[in-house]
C-alpha cells in the first residue's frame, strides 16, 4: 500500500512572507474518485456526557468546539487540511515508522485528529497538545480509504499568527519543534535530533530496539523511518518542495500556487508525455491507475490586516483548477461544499476533476493551453478578491462583522459560479476538439485508466 501515499505540506515563517505573517499550504492526495468538498462547521457548546463519532471511533466530546472550515473527504468526519475561528491552521501527512502495524486497537484517523485539534485548540501550541493527548490516549490505526484497507501514521504542520510547529508521530510516540524559516512535509520524517518536545521514551525506545548504533547521536527521522522502498519516491518530492521554497526570498499566494502546481518541470524527473499523464509522483499528483493517489484539493493560508485568516482553495488537481478565496466563519457556496463518490454537475470538485481527466486524454496537446486560460482567469479572481477583502476589512473595523461576512460570502459565490462555468466551457472545448479529430471514445496511452475511472465515478468525458 505504501506506493499509494502522497501529500505535500509547506509552512513558511513570517520573515519569508510578503504578508509578514506565517503561511501554510497543502496538497491533499487521496484515493481516486474521492470528492473533497470545503465544509464549515460553526462553533458549538456541548453538554456533559456527550460523545463525538469520529469516522466510527467514538470519544468524549469537548464542552466547546471552535468553528472549523476544512477540505473533508466526503465519507470521513475529519479534514485533510483546515482552519478554525481562532486562526489555527493544520495540514497532515501520512507516515510509516518502524512501529507501524504494532497498534492492536483501531485508534483514531489522522484526519480526525486534525479536526479535533482545530475544534479544541485555541492556538497552534494548544492544538498540538490536543492532538498529542488524543494520540497517547487512543492511538492511530484507523482505515483511511473507502476503497480498501489503508492505514498510516501522521505528521502535522500547525500554524497560528504567532507560531509554526511541526509534529511527527510514530504509533503513540511523537516529537515536535518550532519552525523558524520554512519546513516541508512529504510523507517522510523530517525532525532529526532537534526535538523541542517529545514523548519521554522516544530515544530510549529506539535504542532498546537497536535502531541506532550505540555511539550515534539520536535522530528521530533516522531511527524511526520504516525501511521501505516507498521513501525512494517521497524523498525526491519532499526535496523538490524545499528547493522551490528556497528559490523565493519572499513568499506570496502566487509563489505558493507555483509550488503546489509543480510537476518537477525542468528536472530529470520532469513530466513524461505531459503533466497529467500520471507517470510519476509529483507535488501536483495525477493518477494512472485505480490503485494510485491523486491530488484531491489544495489549500493556501495567510493572515491579512483587518481580515485575519485568508485562504485560497483549489478543487481536484490544482494545475487544472482555480484557486478561489475562502474564509473561516463564512459558509461556502453550495458549489464548493458539494461532492460525494460519483460525478455531480452541481459540484465544483467534480467539474474540475472531469476537466483534469479530459485533458489527460492528450496532456501534451491540452494542458499548456489550459494552464494559460487558468492564469488569465485567476488574475481576474485575485483582482476581484482584493477589492472585496478591502471592503470587508473596512466593515470589520467599523464593527459591522455581519456586513463583512456577507461581503466575503458574496465574493466566494461570485467566484464559484464563474469557476464552474469555466470548468464546463474548458471541458467542452477539449471534448469538441477531440471529436473534430476523430476521437469519439476513450483511446490512447491513458485510456485503460480513464475508462476504469469513469466506470467507478459514473462520469462521462466524451
Amino acid at each position: 500500500m505504501h506506493e499509494m501515499q502522497s501529500c505535500d505540506t509547506l509552512g513558511v515563517h513570517a520573515t519569508l512572507s510578503v504578508f509578514r505573517t506565517h503561511m501554510l499550504g497543502k496538497n491533499s492526495d487521496r484515493p481516486v474518485g474521492e470528492a473533497q468538498p470545503l465544509i464549515w462547521f460553526p462553533a458549538e457548546d456541548h453538554q456533559p456526557g456527550e460523545t463525538v463519532d469520529c469516522s466510527g471511533f467514538v470519544i468524549p466530546q469537548s464542552s466547546h468546539t471552535f468553528g472549523v472550515l476544512g477540505f473533508k473527504p466526503y465519507w470521513i468526519w475529519g479534514f485533510e487540511m483546515g482552519a478554525n475561528d481562532q486562526g489555527v491552521v493544520i495540514g497532515n501527512e501520512a507516515e510509516f515508522s518502524r512501529d507501524f502495524g504494532k497498534e492492536p486497537a483501531e485508534g483514531l484517523l489522522g484526519m480526525d485528529l486534525l479536526r479535533l485539534g482545530l475544534e479544541r485548540g485555541a492556538s497552534a501550541r494548544s492544538a498540538l497538545d490536543v492532538i498529542v493527548k488524543l494520540l497517547e490516549t487512543y492511538g492511530q490505526n484507523h482505515n483511511a480509504s473507502a476503497l480498501k484497507d489503508r492505514r498510516y501514521e501522521n505528521s502535522f504542520l500547525i500554524m497560528d499568527e504567532k507560531e509554526l510547529w511541526v509534529l511527527e508521530t510514530a504509533g503513540r510516540r511523537w516529537c515536535a519543534k518550532r519552525v523558524s524559516t520554512f519546513h516541508a512535509l512529504g510523507n517522510t520524517y523530517s525532525i532529526g535530533g532537534d526535538c523541542a518536545l517529545s514523548s519521554p521514551d522516544l530515544e530510549s525506545h529506539a535504542r532498546e530496539n537497536g535502531w541506532l548504533l550505540p555511539y550515534e547521536p539520536f535522530s528521530f527521522e533516522k531511527a524511526y523511518s520504516a525501511p521501505i522502498p516507498y521513501f525512494g519516491l517521497t524523498t525526491p518530492r519532499n526535496r523538490r518542495v524545499h528547493k522551490l521554497a528556497a528559490e523565493t526570498s519572499m513568499h506570496s499566494f502566487s509563489t505558493m500556487k507555483r509550488i503546489f502546481r509543480d510537476h518537477h518541470e525542468g528536472e530529470l524527473t520532469g513530466p513524461r508525455w505531459g503533466e497529467t499523464s500520471g507517470m510519476f509522483q509529483s507535488v501536483c499528483m495525477h493518477a494512472m491507475s485505480l490503485e494510485t493517489s491523486q491530488t484531491a484539493a489544495s489549500m493556501l493560508a495567510a493572515y491579512k490586516p483587518g481580515l485575519g485568516l485568508t485562504l485560497r482553495a483549489a478543487f481536484s488537481q490544482p494545475c487544472c483548477s482555480l484557486y478561489l478565496p475562502a474564509y473561516v466563519g463564512v459558509t461556502p457556496p453550495t458549489l464548493m461544499s458539494t461532492g460525494k463518490g460519483v460525478f455531480d454537475e452541481n459540484s465544483l470538485w467534480w467539474l474540475f476533476d472531469r476537466l483534469a481527466k479530459t485533458a489527460a486524454i492528450d496532456p501534451e496537446r491540452f494542458t499548456p493551453r489550459l494552464h494559460a486560460e487558468i492564469a488569465r482567469m485567476e488574475e481576474d479572481i485575485e483582482t476581484r478578491t482584493a477589492e472585496a477583502e478591502a471592503q470587508a476589512a473596512v466593515q470589520f473595523a467599523a464593527g459591522d462583522a455581519d456586513g463583512a461576512r456577507k461581503t466575503l460570502f458574496d465574493l466566494m459565490d461570485q467566484c464559484a459560479s464563474p469557476a464552474a462555468h469555466f470548468a464546463i466551457v474548458q471541458w467542452q472545448n477539449i471534448r469538441d476538439e477531440l471529436r473534430s479529430l476523430g476521437v469519439t471514445s476513450l483511446t490512447g496511452s491513458h485510456a485503460d485508466f480513464l475508462r476504469a475511472y469513469c466506470e467507478l465515478t459514473k462520469m462521462e468525458l466524451l
